[in-house]
């Protein structure tokens, strides 16, 4: 009986070395991975918090808290390249920092890291935290691994898709018009009608639906072109001419939506041009794939979005 009490004292003390000694003080526990898009734009979305919820795994969420099946993630604020958040659970609780940093070209690396408290004199409490924030780490790892697969896309970035494609017709016949504000619809079309009759007049093949490009050059005008990509070459006259496009690469965002939707394409592919350090040699202009004067829930214009780069 002795050298069974012996023992037993021998391994209790035993046991509360081993907590003490390798279960540390302060429990930190980090991951990072990569997303495949430049850290200019994705550090701007990524601290665009209000959009977590787009890519975020969860089971609920109560404003800027995420409920997941074992505990909740809380979103407090975003500092430049940082978010800080907060885990809690019954009888744990942990701050997490997530963080976007530029790699490279085309690569952002996405991390997180949580420092949890652990000077406890309670050896179930060291215990419990230890095992909490093995269990925090494979949450917080699906998050991360969430992220990057989000923020590896252009809408993930920039709200739209994005893609960079090739110019496909080089010849484009085009008319233009200053007015003192912006152009209505009717306005608009009435060019796009003066360019069908000149096409049709002279046997003229569409290749596409009309272009338009709409530049304020002033308080009082406003400079408005119309084109349509033709399959070749046909004549012009005073007011409409032929113009040619130089076969090389051209952003292309397709978009569903009203004008003011559009236009926040538009700002997005700016940003896009400058993030992946291109030039544009030519205007943009808006292809309107829906006649907007024939469909008047403007919910329901397709518009697809050009931009000549270099």
């Amino acid at each position: 009986m002795k050298y069974f009490k012996e023992m037993l004292a021998i391994l209790v003390i035993i046991a509360f070395l081993f907590i003490y000694l390798f279960i540390p003080n302060t429990i930190t526990i980090s991951e990072n991975t990569t997303a495949t898009q430049t850290g200019t734009g994705v550090v701007r979305s990524f601290m665009q918090i209000q959009y977590w919820d787009r890519w975020m795994p969860r089971k609920g969420i109560e404003g800027h808290t995420f409920i997941w099946e074992d505990g909740k993630l809380t979103i407090n604020a975003s500092f430049i390249a940082s978010v800080k958040a907060n885990f809690q659970k019954e009888g744990f609780e942990a701050p997490v920092t997530f963080s976007a940093i530029d790699a490279g070209k085309d690569s952002t690396l996405i991390s997180y890291e949580a420092v949890i408290n652990n000077r406890h004199l309670s050896p179930v409490t060291r215990i419990n935290n230890y095992l909490e924030s093995q269990k925090l780490k494979t949450q917080l790892g699906k998050i991360l691994k969430a992220a990057a697969s989000y923020y590896s896309t252009s809408k993930g970035v920039y709200g739209f898709d994005i893609i960079i494609t090739q110019v496909k017709d080089s010849t484009l016949i085009t008319t233009q018009k200053n007015f003192a504000d912006s152009p209505t619809l009717k306005q608009i079309y009435s060019l796009v009608d003066l360019l069908d009759k000149h096409i049709v007049a002279n046997k003229g093949v569409k290749h596409g639906d009309p272009m338009v490009n709409i530049t304020r050059l002033g308080d009082n005008t406003i400079y408005t072109q119309v084109a349509y990509p033709l399959a070749s070459d046909i004549p012009g006259s005073n007011n409409i001419i032929i113009k040619k496009m130089r076969l090389g690469n051209i952003i292309e965002v397709k978009v569903t939506g009203n004008q003011r939707k559009v236009d926040n394409a538009f700002l997005e592919a700016e940003n896009f041009m400058q993030d992946k350090q291109k030039t544009a040699p030519a205007m943009s202009f808006i292809m309107y794939n829906t006649n907007r004067l024939m469909e008047p829930d403007a919910n329901k214009w397709i518009s697809t979005i050009y931009y000549p780069i270099y």
